[in-house]
């Protein structure tokens, strides 16, 4: 039997918005509505990359979607594609989420690539980006307010199917795009540029050239598929160090992709049906875990678009459909409820210590200023994918002096349902998360 201890009286500071996700509620060109599903879940940020994959169905969110021939004129308002795009962003806030913008475009697997090669005129395409911004914070071309914070450069220019140009073209493009788009918005976050992992060539090139030409440079956003989630905690700590090495520290740092995966080139379609259980919740709830002790400020799970419902969606998958039924509600996996229990802790509010004596369990504790405390466990190791086997189960005292425990479980045979903690002591399944809030017993 193993012991969580939690220390009320030790305050570290605030739940950060880790549970973020790719994609808006609204997808498959809306036929799918999961606002109340975000809503419930206090998604904080939604990223717009890849949306309608592939190359944003040619309506949405990319450069070459808005804005259709670069020869046009960027000061007219005719020359801009807005339609879907603003239906898709006003379904984000309308979720209560924030859009986090990435500016660029979608991946492209195809062997003729046809929008990721460096601009004929960078400094235009900054200047695009920026009438993009205005149309969406200032009411440009009969537009909105709606105060999108975060504006991302481009996304993993490391590869070849999200850059065709070389890594010194890569550099100039930011170089001469970014200050257009700070001059004509100093005020908005901008940053980048969605690098595969936070340390490698590129990232420090592009790191030395924001220093040595004084670029703009609000966040630094960065990537990492991984199936341990303690190596998401070193991740945010490389961030933090090959941000200083460069004389960037306090940068914001923003993790923007993230899932399960063992590796690329093989156990894939494994990976993909892990993701569609319990496995999937104890894995990001442990991966939030690990993240909130580390340095970063944000972090996205990729991906809670229904065109990923088959692969890379842990958190929905699709409902019954009936006829002609458009903007039906997909259905919840485990996944989900990894997003909605770390919003529960988000909105206690405050991180208090927590420990435990298992190694493979995973937590994080919250209290509000009403006494009441909440705790996200998660008892997890991916052995499973390896063995075919999930560690075995364990008991956990969970018992707090004159508290009462209500419990949540998410394992392979329930989601998200009460579970009974006799004499405080909790038996979980191997890969499987808990949920618990404490309250007086008075």
């Amino acid at each position: 039997m193993y012991t969580v201890r939690l220390y009320p009286e030790r305050e570290l500071g605030p739940i950060r918005d880790l549970h973020g996700v790719g994609g808006g509620p609204v997808g498959n060109n809306f036929t799918y509505d999961a606002t109340e599903d975000y809503r419930e879940a206090g998604i904080p940020f939604c990223r717009t990359h890849d949306i309608e994959y592939p190359l944003g169905a040619g309506e949405y969110v990319d450069i070459h979607c808005i804005f259709r021939d670069f020869d046009k004129d960027e000061n007219d308002p005719a020359s801009y594609n807005f339609t879907f795009t603003d239906e898709y962003l006003k379904s984000i806030e309308a979720s209560g989420a924030k859009t986090f913008y990435r500016m660029g475009s979608t991946i492209e697997h195809q062997p003729v690539k046809l929008y990721i090669k460096p601009p004929k005129d960078p400094a235009k395409w900054g200047r695009i980006c920026a009438h993009i911004i205005s149309h969406y914070n200032e009411g440009w071309a009969d537009g909105f307010h709606m105060g999108i914070e975060y504006w991302e450069f481009w996304n993993e220019p490391e590869i070849a199917p999200c850059w065709t140009g070389t890594q010194e073209e890569f550099l100039d493009f930011y170089a001469a795009a970014a200050p257009e788009i700070k001059k004509a918005h100093p005020t908005v976050k901008l940053g980048g540029c969605a690098f595969c992992s936070p340390v490698g060539p590129l990232q420090e090139k592009f790191l030395a050239r924001v220093r040595d030409d004084k670029l703009p440079l609000d966040f630094y956003s960065w990537h990492g598929y991984l199936h341990d989630p303690r190596k998401a905690k070193q991740l945010a700590f490389d961030a933090e160090a090959i941000l200083e090495k460069y004389g960037l520290g306090g940068t914001e740092s923003i993790y923007d992709e993230w899932n399960y995966v063992v590796s690329f080139q093989e156990n894939i379609e494994a990976c993909y049906d892990l993701h569609h259980r319990a496995f999937m919740c104890s894995f990001m709830a442990a991966v939030m875990s690990s993240l909130q002790d580390s340095p970063v400020d944000k972090s996205m799970y990729y991906d809670a678009q229904m065109i990923a419902a088959e692969s890379w969606n842990g958190v929905f998958t699709y409902a019954p459909a009936g006829l002609h039924a458009a903007m039906r509600r997909p259905k919840r996996l485990p996944g989900y409820y990894a997003l909605y229990t770390w919003n529960e802790l988000k909105k206690l509010g405050t991180q208090i210590g927590a420990e435990s004596d298992c190694g493979d369990l995973f937590l994080t504790a919250a209290k509000n200023d009403r006494g009441e405390t909440g705790l996200l466990l998660s008892y997890f190791n991916d052995d499973a994918l390896y063995n075919s086997a999930p560690p075995a189960p364990a008991e956990f005292r969970i018992g707090m002096p004159g508290m009462k425990a209500e419990v949540r479980i998410i394992d392979e045979g329930r989601t998200f349902e009460p579970a009974e903690a006799p004499g405080g002591v909790l038996r979980m399944e191997g890969n499987s998360a808990a949920f618990i809030r404490y309250t007086s017993e008075i």
